[in-house]
This record gives structure tokens, C-alpha cells and sequence, in this order.
């Protein structure tokens, strides 16, 4: 199994450099604790977690599966991909129509046995895939959902995270949550029981009268570059009649800590009709990693700097849409420009980049299909983030397979990461409508020109020996 040690805010959770010697790259990460990415099996290579929330699991429909493909010097192995449902031995629970159990959202070492679990998160319900030598099997753990009491805070959905909040070198659990006295964030300290799902503690903070900041949703990373995790928590300021706001709270080992604040993105108002999707790295190099949140009912991206305080004193967050200056495309209604970000050094300059999926692209003239969707990549540099460069990709660019089509929402979900370790990530780009709502997952090479559909492959849930009912495989990622 591989060491499980903190990580900077220079470490990349998606993307590795130097094969098996494990190198730290510059790219994302979604919180410190983490290794550089999500490996489940131990083995050293990058894994990649895909949902299928509509799937058939003998005969029930839209029961949902998730499916892990492992790592290998010659890339994800989809001969050995992990199929789990509530079907699976060690699941709890029975498939159930319409129950569509599948958000694969986070991953981490929760037990602190050197594998990376994996959380699958439903209906504000959260299950632990437990990581082996083996991979994911189906032994897991349904987490108590709360009563509302100090030890046992009631977890709320909007918002959950997975890193190392208290330096002690074991993953935690971090959830909107109300602990029976005020809403706020709540923290299931590891290793948490594999029987019980227990936690070794229990912190909750009170964020409306302590922070002036009513959580909506959260994240999860090392934006103080101190080698533990933050939570960055989104929402609505108290008094601020709806004004979207935000604070970190840095972690420690005795507790959550005040650190910046910073204004929005996201209002309380705003969080129950969108998903926020988000990405950590260090895009600048600066030493503290900053955080690319998505926001797409309004196509935008925001990136927000960090600094030793949590939010960078120095360098002004900023938004993008289509229609910055060299973003490529044009600003359309519904668009959905930031469905997807995810972080890697995709071009080999030493920064990492940002990979924007774009789920609900139509495009233009003759090449115009409702809803295809296509993905953006914005460069990272010495002074973040950066338009010169970028680059923008369809199912029409030449090496890719399939041919946009209406709604195949190709850009719904990303990953960068370098599942066969030789230095140069893959960018992986999930497209839950493609053929009538199956479900498909590309692979895009990178190299030092940058991300290029040439040898691009993709794969379904079919493929991976998964049912051949329903699907929307690749509506969401973990990796």
C-alpha cells in the first residue's frame, strides 16, 4: 500500500509525475491528507471512479451503480473495473427503483489503513466504500445520518469534503450539518469504525455566529499551504439581506480557526437549484492552492487565490464566461460553462491547468447540436490563470470518437489524472447523454502542446462488463 503523508498545496490529486516513485506534481488536490490522487487498490497508479446513477441492477430500474477502473503501467484497466450496487456483497440495502445511488463525490483514507475509500453520496445520505489490496469490493459503511446532537451532528446535504482538517494524518469527514443547537460544519474526525461508521470525534462550529456566514456549501483543501486541510465554506452572510459570502476555516490540531473571508460566490438562495462543481491547485505556484469553483446556471467559473490566511491578500479572485477575452466560444443562455472543473498540468510547463466542461454547448451553423457540449482549457501561470493558450475541444474535433450530438452533455464531468504514471496526465471528460442517456467516458492525451483529441478513446458502462440498461455513466467523477 502506498505511504499515506500530507501533502502541499503544490501536490496535485489528479495528476502524478515519475510512475512508481510517486513524484508530486503541481495540479490539484482536494484536501491535504490525500496522496496526490485517488488510489483505491494500493498499487501506486491512479484510479478513476465513475457514477451511473439510472443504471439496472437485475431488473430494477434507475437502481444506479458506481464503477472503479484501476490504474497500470498501460493505463485504466477496464477488463478488471470494479462494478458495486446495493446488489454488491458487503452493500447495505437492495436496489431500488428510481433510487438512483450513484454520486460518486469524494475519496480519501478514512480508516487510515493506507487505502483510499470512496464516499458515494445520495438522497443526503453518504455510504464508505472501503479501499483494499483488492480495490473497491462492496465491503462499506452506511454513515449515521445524525440526530442532532453534539456527538452525533445530523448531516445535511449541499456540501460534503474529505481531508486531513487536524494534522494527524488519517482523512476526515466534513459535512453541512446541524449538531441540535445551530446549523453549521461538522467534522467526523478519522479513522471512522468500518463496523459503525463512528467517528474518532466530533467537531462542529456554529458558522452563523462565529463567522457571520450561514454554510451552503463547502470545500475541502489546503489554501493555507500549511500541510492541513481547510474548509472553505460558501454562503449567505448573516444581516447581509441574501449577499452571497464566505470564510476558511483553517484546520488544526485543536480545533477550526477563523481565517479569511471573502465575498460569494454562492448565496444560500442560489445552492438549492445548482451543483457547484470545484477543484483545488496551486496555479500560480506560489505555495497555497487556490480554488476553481463552477458555477453553471450562471456560466461561469470563479477562481479564488490562496494565501497564509486562507483567501491570498495580494491577488483578487476573478470570474470567467465565454465571453472573457480568449475564452473560446460565445456567452450563450444555458450554455452551463463550469459544469465540470478539473485541475492538471496538461501542456508540461509546470502549471497547472484548468479543465472547464461545458455540458450544454450547442455551437454553431452546421456543426450546431442542442445541448453536445465541449470542453474548455484555460492555462495556469506565474500570475494564475490565463486565457492566452486556451483551447477548446467537441466531440467534432478531429481523433475523437462519436460525432456531436443533441444532449449528449459531453463536458458534464472531468478528471486529470496520469492513471499509466509516465509523467504526461490524461484528461478525462464524462458525457452522461451520449447514446440516448447510456452514458459514455473519453480519454484525451496531453503533451507539451497541450490537451489534443488525437488517439482519444472512450469507454461505457457496457465495456466495463456493467448492466446495458439505463446508465448516464460519467455524470459525475472521482479520482
Amino acid at each position: 500500500m502506498r505511504e499515506r503523508a500530507l501533502i502541499t498545496a503544490a501536490v496535485c490529486a489528479a495528476t502524478i509525475l515519475g510512475g512508481t516513485a510517486l513524484a508530486p506534481s503541481a495540479g490539484a488536490a482536494s484536501a491535504a491528507g490525500k496522496g496526490n490522487f485517488a488510489d483505491f487498490n494500493g498499487d501506486g497508479y491512479a484510479d478513476l471512479a465513475v457514477g451511473a446513477h439510472t443504471a439496472t441492477v437485475g431488473g430494477v430500474t434507475s437502481a444506479g451503480v458506481v464503477t472503479v477502473t484501476y490504474g497500470s503501467a498501460t493505463g485504466l484497466k477496464y477488463d478488471t473495473a470494479s462494478i458495486i450496487s446495493k446488489a454488491t456483497d458487503g452493500v447495505p440495502g437492495d436496489p431500488e427503483q428510481n433510487d438512483r445511488w450513484r454520486e460518486v463525490s469524494e475519496f480519501g483514507d478514512l480508516d487510515g489503513d493506507g487505502y483510499d475509500d470512496l464516499v458515494v453520496h445520495w438522497l443526503e445520505k453518504n455510504m464508505i466504500l472501503w479501499g483494499s489490496k483488492n480495490g473497491i469490493t462492496g465491503a462499506s459503511t452506511t454513515l449515521p445520518t445524525g440526530t442532532y446532537s453534539p456527538t452525533s451532528p445530523k448531516l445535511l446535504g449541499g456540501g460534503i469534503g474529505v481531508g486531513d482538517v487536524n494534522g494527524d494524518g488519517i482523512d476526515d469527514f466534513v459535512s453541512r450539518g446541524n449538531n441540535g443547537t445551530s446549523y453549521g460544519t461538522s467534522v467526523l474526525l478519522g479513522p471512522l469504525d468500518r463496523t459503525t461508521g463512528k467517528p474518532a470525534g466530533v467537531w462542529h462550529r456554529d458558522t452563523p455566529t462565529l463567522d457571520g456566514v450561514a454554510t451552503s456549501t463547502l470545500y475541502v483543501g489546503d489554501m493555507t499551504g500549511d500541510g492541513t486541510a481547510d474548509i472553505v465554506v460558501s454562503g449567505e452572510t448573516v444581516g447581509g439581506n441574501g449577499a452571497a459570502g464566505g470564510v476558511v476555516l483553517k484546520g488544526s490540531t485543536t480545533g477550526l480557526v477563523k481565517g479569511s473571508t471573502y465575498a460569494g460566490p454562492y448565496s444560500y438562495y442560489s445552492f438549492s437549484t445548482n451543483h457547484y462543481p470545484a477543484a483545488f491547485g496551486d496555479l500560480n505556484k506560489d505555495g497555497y492552492q487556490d480554488l476553481v469553483t463552477g458555477y453553471p446556471g450562471q456560466s461561469k467559473i470563479y477562481v479564488t487565490y490562496g494565501g497564509p490566511d486562507g483567501v491570498s491578500s495580494t491577488k483578487s479572485a476573478r470570474s470567467y464566461t465565454q465571453a472573457s477575452t480568449g475564452v473560446p466560444g460565445a456567452d450563450e443562455e444555458g450554455d452551463k460553462f463550469g459544469s465540470a472543473v478539473a485541475i492538471g498540468d496538461t501542456n508540461k510547463d509546470g502549471y497547472p491547468d484548468v479543465v472547464i466542461g461545458v455540458s450544454h454547448e450547442t455551437g454553431s451553423g452546421t456543426a450546431a447540436s442542442i445541448h453536445a457540449g465541449a470542453i474548455t482549457v484555460l492555462r495556469g501561470s506565474a500570475s494564475g490563470v490565463t486565457t492566452s493558450g486556451a483551447q477548446s475541444f467537441t466531440q467534432n474535433a478531429e481523433g475523437i470518437p462519436s460525432t456531436s450530438e443533441n444532449e449528449d452533455h459531453f463536458g458534464i464531468a472531468a478528471a486529470v489524472l496520469d492513471a499509466d504514471g509516465n509523467g504526461s496526465p490524461e484528461v478525462y471528460v464524462g458525457g452522461n447523454g451520449e447514446d440516448h442517456y447510456k452514458g459514455r467516458v473519453w480519454k484525451l492525451a496531453t503533451g507539451v502542446s497541450g490537451v489534443t483529441g488525437t488517439g482519444a478513446v472512450s469507454f461505457h458502462l457496457g465495456s466495463l462488463g456493467g448492466p446495458v440498461g439505463g446508465g448516464n455513466f460519467g455524470y459525475r467523477f472521482a479520482g
